[in-house]
């Protein structure tokens, strides 16, 4: 009885590995980016994060089953400039030793029609949390992957980000465009 008992828990936890993994369909990191623009005395300021996780699983005919959780290295930031990633990763700006990380999971996704969804979710960053709404666009690639695109706009001074004297919005404005791109495996 044992035996047998063992065997059906064995292959009840096979199944439900299978189906986990069916559902989780990862992002290929080597192919995607997370990227912002910011603009500095009137200058555009572009950079990029270097490390960042994800875990996205995106349903289109079961959209209340997708989700899209993200967690960003705030020190893996790449302005191109070792002074200026120095600078951003201090208390005014990210404060990367106290908060780490930045975290988006989403709370929602909304089919708009055309292969354009909007993905409503909360956004943690320096300790801060405020909801955000970001639309994308799908598309296949050459290769049949699904590539995920879009950009919204981030309230830098709403999470605190550049206080002090760099909290005047002449010097570093508050908008901060943040873009994505996800490539996803085709579906299964």
């Amino acid at each position: 009885m044992m035996g047998l008992l063992r065997s059906i828990v064995a292959c009840v936890g096979i199944l439900l590995l299978a189906v986990g993994q069916a559902c989780a369909q990862g992002v290929l990191v080597d192919k995607s980016e997370i990227r912002f623009m910011a603009k500095q005395m009137g200058v555009n300021v572009e950079g990029r994060f270097r490390k960042w996780k994800a875990n996205v699983v995106f349903l289109p005919n079961a959209l209340p089953n997708s989700k899209a959780e993200f967690d960003i290295d705030l020190a893996s930031i790449d302005l191109a400039s070792e002074d200026s990633e120095t600078e951003i990763k201090g208390a005014p700006w990210f404060d990367t030793a106290k908060f780490p990380v930045a975290r988006f999971t989403s709370a929602s996704i909304k089919d708009l029609g055309g292969d354009k969804f909007e993905v409503a979710g909360r956004l943690s960053l320096k300790g801060n949390t405020r909801d955000c709404l970001v639309p994308i666009a799908i598309r296949k690639d050459a290769a049949g992957n699904r590539v995920a695109e879009g950009s919204f706009t981030l309230k830098r001074l709403d999470y605190k980000i550049g206080e002090g004297l760099w909290a005047d919005t002449n010097t570093v404005a508050d908008d901060v465009i943040v873009r994505i791109r996800m490539v996803l495996p085709p579906a299964t």
